[in-house]
């Protein structure tokens, strides 16, 4: 059975799953997907054509699928924002909705959002992250999965960053971030994220091969079109590929390859 505040407001066309919770003052709007065992609590806020998966937290004052930071947005279109399950997404944190027709702003499973994060329009993040207090992600944003991006870190619109990447506290990067490093400071990358691999499960010889890659472009500074050239007769491991996959894949704003000063 769903337990919901009497001062709540939610639309008759919203459609909410078995053991929803809605504290005080909450609003959910028409269109809404909630599904099981969802809490809101109080003034939390779900707005139109959002859905949301199974087993979610949303914590006080929280906004889901507001419109977005776009000036000439036409708030008429259809859009939402889609959220998988098991997520945390705790106190005032706002997550827009896309500029585009039909379009969503997307955030996977397992996931933990702490206090004032933001999530911009269009985003698409992976599983298993967590956004620390006050990060902000611009609009388009790509985030892997298994990412920890520290608090009050701001990352520019249209990057992209890749698995296990660690982003310490209050980075500013407006370039993208290959899989499992450490980004640090204004644009730089400070290491590999040894820790996270290790907790991943990646085995010793997989550590090898990525250490083996991230030494070629940060240490004996290969551009990217020369690591990929290096590297394409050899078999790697799936991990591995995937480092090098990021540099193949064309980039609309750079890729991160200066170390970070000593």
């Amino acid at each position: 059975m769903t337990d919901i505040h009497p001062t709540a407001i939610i639309s008759s066309d919203a459609v909410l799953g078995k053991g929803v919770r809605v504290g005080p003052f909450c609003i959910i709007e028409e269109g809404v997907r909630l599904g099981n065992n969802c809490e809101l609590a109080a003034s939390a806020q779900v707005r139109r054509g959002s859905k949301v998966g199974n087993d979610c937290y949303i914590g006080s004052g929280a906004l889901i699928g507001a419109d977005p930071h776009y000036l000439g947005f036409d708030r008429d279109i259809t859009s939402g924002v889609e959220v998988g399950h098991h997520n945390t997404i705790r106190e005032y944190v706002t997550i827009h909705r896309s500029i585009s027709e039909g379009g969503v702003t997307r955030l996977g499973s397992d996931g933990f959002l702490m206090n004032g994060a933001h999530i911009g329009h269009d985003c698409e993040l992976g599983d298993h992250n967590v956004i620390a207090n006050n990060c902000l992600l611009g609009g388009h944003v790509r985030v892997g999965s298994h990412c920890f991006l520290g608090g009050s870190g701001v990352f520019h619109q249209f990057i992209r960053i890749g698995d296990y990447v660690m982003a310490q506290g209050m980075v500013g990067m407006s370039h993208d971030i290959p899989p499992y490093v450490i980004a640090a400071e204004i644009n730089r990358i400070a290491g590999i994220n040894v820790v996270g691999l290790r907790r991943g499960g990646f085995d010793s010889e997989t550590r090898k091969e990525i250490k083996e890659l991230f030494g070629l472009v940060y240490r004996k500074n290969l551009s990217p079109d020369e690591l990929i050239g290096q590297t394409k007769n050899r078999t790697w491991s799936s991990p591995a590929r995937k480092f090098i996959d990021f540099f193949e894949e064309k980039s609309k704003k750079g890729v991160c390859l200066r170390m970070r000063s000593a």
